[in-house]
């Protein structure tokens, strides 16, 4: 299968006629070089096929040719949930994905034209994928499927068979909006009776819903459409959002200006300004996120510059399958940006904030060191570490680490306990919502949360075990006491917001760290007051 893969050290060099060394002698640990790791399929496959050199299929065989079927990357799989659904982790999807491009390559060369039933089969593959790219580093070959995912999907695209999906359509039109009256109407849309009509169903079919979520259905293929829906009515989304936009209620949609907020009895023109590119969860949706961020940066007392007008880092494009439209988003926020920092170069700007995961992804392509020379991307929660801005450690809390982890100086759980605390429990796996999946397959995510329903459930029981132990002291979580699970990214919040009646005792709340922070620092009606603060003289509008 793979030459020398399972030799011993002091074999290797016997096999190229060299002397086995003492030192390979005296150490018989298994070992192999994976560089020309090879597997004979695939192998020929891509010599022998003129049709897959010239077509992005054969990109896609290409990557995941060197498969070694070890399975390493089944157990941190999220949608690998074998008392779910034992069919979909990476080494499986591999198989598939092979099969079918043999499939193809057959159909082809006989011309008969490719079967709608294998391009089912492989949208099938792709669409169970949390693009979390968590298979990557057990992997020995490191084959990354999430980028294997996103290039299916891309094929999937541009060949016209991707299917459409309601939901997905729906959530895409509202990333990809500039114009701020469309998104007041897809964002009112969505939350005001979308949200609120999802919420009723699941009061109103509760039983059917718990009949589902206690043992989800295996699938193979979509699930029938009644079921469908079903699954996407079984756990409530979120509720209590702000009625607007963070832009809106600041006023500064206009895309023509670039907004820089700042405590004008605190600051000067030489004070330290930071690049805050808030992304579309924190902004358009869970609007509390971006505004706790800006207000925790008007605390530590810096001048924040924002983008002009809303934007989307590009991610989720490329995550569905749109990279022509990516890339296109890419390019035009690049370009604007230079004129940003053409614009606003007396500032100085070293430092670009996020408070997102997904966008840190996108956004270190980039190239923010060309745009601000010498900057850095930082999470706005290790920012606040960094200026020495923390809780005192006066509640305990759960927290969910996001697939697309924004803390990347550092261990996230140090970070966290910096900053909330000591009495801090992690808790495991994905969430469910993995950006649009939870409306494109909701099925797809109703096995992947009966996994974290699992360990929500866990932490709970530790949590409050922890706390009986070391003694109730203030903020402790008692018997009967909600949990708060803190994040740090806006599609977690949504997904975690769907557990809230799941624990054994008491409610589940869902909140993001820099909130919680705000929330406890600045009072509770931080909001309002920040709110009312930068509109009182607070934003400075550049013209771009």
């Amino acid at each position: 299968f793979n030459k020398g893969k399972l030799l011993r050290n002091q074999e290797l060099p016997a096999l190229a006629g060299q002397a086995a060394g003492a030192d390979l002698a005296s150490n018989p640990v298994r070992h192999a070089d994976l560089t020309n790791a090879y597997t004979p399929s695939f192998g020929l496959m891509g010599h022998e096929s003129l049709i897959m050199q010239q077509s992005d299929i054969g990109a896609i065989a290409d990557s995941v040719k060197d498969c070694l079927r070890c399975g390493k990357c089944k157990p941190v799989c999220a949608t690998h949930v074998p008392r779910a659904n034992l069919l979909y982790s990476p080494r499986n999807k591999i198989l598939a994905t092979s099969l079918l491009v043999e499939a193809f390559l057959y159909e082809e060369q006989t011309r008969r034209g490719v079967s709608i039933k294998h391009w089912q089969e492989f949208e099938d593959v792709a669409d169970h994928c949390t693009v979390c790219h968590k298979c990557e580093s057990p992997c020995p070959v490191k084959i990354d499927f999430g980028d294997v995912t996103m290039n299916m999907r891309n094929l999937l695209r541009k060949m016209g068979k991707k299917s459409f999906r309601p939901g997905n359509a729906l959530a895409m039109t509202m990333l990809n909006a500039t114009n701020p009256d469309t998104i007041k109407f897809m964002r009112s849309a969505m939350v005001d009776v979308g949200f609120k009509a999802q919420r009723m169903a699941v009061d109103l079919l509760r039983k059917v819903g718990r009949k589902q979520t206690a043992k989800p259905p295996a699938t193979v293929g979509t699930a029938p459409v009644k079921e469908q829906v079903v699954h996407f009515i079984n756990k409530k989304l979120p509720g209590g959002l702000p009625k607007k936009t963070a832009r809106a209620l600041l006023d500064i949609e206009n895309k023509d200006y670039v907004p820089i907020i700042r405590n004008p009895a605190t600051t000067t023109a030489e004070t330290e300004a930071v690049f805050y590119f808030p992304g579309c969860g924190s902004e358009r949706l869970f609007s509390q996120v971006g505004l706790a961020t800006q207000a925790m940066l008007w605390h530590a007392g810096v001048q924040t510059v924002l983008p002009p007008g809303y934007l989307c880092c590009g991610y989720p494009q490329r995550g569905s399958g749109q990279f022509d439209k990516a890339e296109k988003m890419i390019t035009d926020n690049r370009v604007l940006f230079h004129r940003v920092a053409n614009t606003l170069n007396y500032l100085d700007i070293k430092t670009v904030v996020v408070s997102c995961g997904t966008c840190y992804d996108q956004l270190q392509g980039y190239e923010f060191g060309k745009i601000f020379p010498g900057s850095r991307i930082i999470d706005i929660h290790e920012y606040l570490l960094e200026k020495g801005i923390t809780l005192q450690g006066k509640g305990a809390y759960l927290y969910h680490e996001p697939c697309h982890n924004p803390m990347k100086l550092g261990d996230s759980m140090k970070t966290v306990k910096a900053l909330v605390g000591e009495q801090v429990l992690k808790s495991e796996r994905c969430c469910g919502e993995s950006g649009t999946l939870g409306v494109t397959r909701p099925d797809v995510s109703t096995q992947v949360r009966f996994r974290k329903e699992e360990e929500i459930r866990k932490g709970e029981a530790k949590l409050r075990e922890v706390m009986k132990a070391t003694g109730a002291g203030p903020g402790a979580v008692a018997a009967q006491d909600n949990v708060k699970i803190l994040t740090s990214c806006p599609s977690c919040l949504q997904g975690l917001n769907r557990y809230q009646d799941d624990l054994q005792n008491g409610l589940l709340e869902a909140d993001y760290i820099v909130v919680e922070m705000a929330r406890e620092i600045l009072g509770d009606n931080w909001m309002p007051e920040y709110v009312q603060r930068a509109n009182g003289g607070g934003i400075e509008r550049v013209l771009v």
